[in-house]
């Protein structure tokens, strides 16, 4: 599932168009004692809602790069599995062996520090996550080592079947450690959002903008737990339907002249939305004539939700 990252970069953009005055005061929320002053860049700036929103940005970061990592792999490992079997069924195969592709980990590898108001089991469920990844990206260099010195030749696949098992229980724990994080951290920013937009001229933009983004998303994830057809038929024109409606919804909230610097990425935004209704019709069209073309209409359909996704961070960023 990709989570969705909130209005972080938004406030930002506010306090560089305030008065001097205003500045100062906010200046003032950023220190100890009005003596010290505090880094607004590290885990804990004082600013308790942009230590929040801060903070779930970089999960989100984190959690969609583990989400690719896990997919690859286990792609990794299924192709691996089918040569080999291949192989040792017909020593005279002529398939070649598969090319495993990197994955990209460049938000893993950063500390990432829960704010201190959060309190530790966040903390905790942060470091699981990374402990595993960096176990998974181990069984994955042992697989591609594996592959390059051709030991199947001699194991027959044994060594497959060992990397397989103790990375699904890796896996397991990573996703496991991730649900858990997003459930007590959800409820929290998404608090801290609806506080920082509380006076902010674009509130309605921003929150109707989010809900259409997360319906697109939630739209994506459902596809993929399918066990009735039929009843899916049904659920999926609902969708349809609702998404449409947010999408009107969207269009007919303007952009005020005062906030003019926005109306290009959220009209980005709104085009993403109208592209991503005519994947729908797509699929929609594959469900109804049983089409074999469905997985891929699909498949386009998850890629135009990664293209909302990105119209809708660059709006709020």
């Amino acid at each position: 599932m990709k989570r969705s990252m909130l209005i972080i970069g938004i406030l930002v953009l506010s306090i560089s168009i305030v008065s001097c005055n205003k500045l100062e005061k906010i200046k003032e929320r950023f220190s100890k004692n009005n003596t010290e002053q505090v880094n607004p860049f590290n885990a804990n700036s004082g600013d308790t809602n942009r230590d929040i929103i801060s903070f779930n940005n970089k999960v989100v970061k984190m959690d969609d790069e583990h989400s690719d990592f896990v997919e690859n792999f286990q792609n990794s490992l299924a192709e691996m599995e089918e040569y080999v079997k291949s192989v040792t069924v017909n020593p005279q195969f002529s398939g070649v062996a598969p090319i495993f592709t990197p994955g990209i980990m460049i938000y893993s590898h950063q500390e990432l520090k829960a704010p201190d108001i959060l309190g530790k089991d966040f903390q905790r469920l942060v470091d699981k996550m990374k402990d595993t990844m960096t176990h998974l990206e181990i069984l994955k260099k042992e697989l591609e080592t594996y592959k390059l010195a051709e030991d199947w030749k001699d194991d027959k696949g044994k060594k497959i079947a060992d990397i397989k098992e103790k990375a699904a229980i890796l896996i397991k724990e990573n996703r496991t450690a991730a649900n858990d994080l997003f459930t007590k951290l959800s409820p929290r920013a998404d608090k801290a959002e609806i506080e920082v937009l509380k006076d902010h001229p674009l509130k309605t933009q921003i929150i109707y903008s989010r809900e259409t983004m997360e319906l697109a998303q939630k739209i994506v994830d459902e596809s993929y737990n399918v066990t009735d057809i039929n009843v899916y038929k049904d659920i999926f024109s609902s969708q349809y339907q609702q998404m449409e409606k947010l999408y009107k919804r969207n269009i007919n909230e303007k952009i005020p002249s005062s906030e003019e610097q926005k109306e290009r990425s959220y009209r980005a935004f709104n085009s993403s939305i109208n592209d991503f209704l005519g994947k729908m019709r797509i699929v929609q069209r594959s469900l109804n004539e049983n089409n074999q073309e469905l997985n891929r209409d699909l498949d386009n359909l998850e890629r135009e939700a990664g293209y909302v996704l990105d119209r809708y961070n660059t709006f709020v960023d």
